[in-house]
């Protein structure tokens, strides 16, 4: 699949080809977030995506955590290893603000600075908390932003930055939360929108989605 790439000031949203109104068929999708630095665990996740046979991991953001920076050059290659995608978090953002790269070396200076602040694919967005193209969109609450969700082209959009597993049904300007556990995997409805966060991994959550059977599943990364 042809990746386009559209620049958006300093950093790019990558963008791979949609069908507006429907979710294409892109198999299963294993998501996590907000690593904060734990590397160990987000490792431990991936393999966990893997064994299930995923064809794609996206990470939505918060790979380091800003106080951490150490921790980034290990957290990276493990990312590329992996052929993991990933977005811009609110604590790469502070890292690259607060001038904090001279810690890093170049190869992962790079990386930081192409983190795009959305992905969409096939009627689905990715981004750390709100997808929109501008720094206060990777930090501020999601709730902030409800009111603009209508407007957006996309079936769901995935998200982190909570670090709590939350499914929202989106009606015009209402939104519904869905009961959600973590024992079986959750139907979802084709014709309706949803705000999905998938928790995160620093507190051993993560999420699988199958773009077939059209169905979310958390996942708790057993001790």
């Amino acid at each position: 699949m042809t990746e386009e790439l559209q620049e958006i000031g300093d950093i790019l949203e990558i963008t791979l080809p949609l069908r507006y109104g429907c979710v294409m068929d892109l198999g299963r999708i294993g998501i996590i977030a907000d690593t904060h630095s734990n590397n160990a665990l987000m490792l431990k996740a991936i393999h966990t995506l893997e064994s299930v046979g995923v064809e794609r991991i996206i990470h939505l953001g918060d790979i380091c955590d800003s106080l951490r920076p150490e921790a980034l050059d290990e957290a990276v290659e493990i990312l590329k290893a992996h052929g993991v995608l990933s977005v811009l978090g609110n604590n790469e953002y502070s890292i690259l603000l607060d001038c904090q790269t001279p810690r890093l070396n170049i190869e992962t200076l790079a990386y930081l600075r192409e983190l795009p602040y959305t992905i969409t694919m096939g009627g689905l967005c990715f981004t750390h908390s709100a997808p929109f193209t501008w720094p206060a969109a990777t930090r501020r609450p999601i709730a902030e932003y409800l009111p603009f969700m209508g407007v957006l082209q996309n079936r769901i959009l995935f998200r982190g930055h909570s670090h709590y597993p939350e499914v929202l049904e989106i009606a015009g300007d209402e939104s519904r939360e869905i009961p959600i556990g973590t024992e079986r995997a959750l139907w979802l409805d084709r014709e309706k929108t949803y705000i999905i966060t998938v928790g995160a991994v620093e507190n051993g959550s993560f999420a699988l989605f199958d773009t077939r059977a059209y169905t979310i599943q958390f996942v708790i990364l057993s001790s």
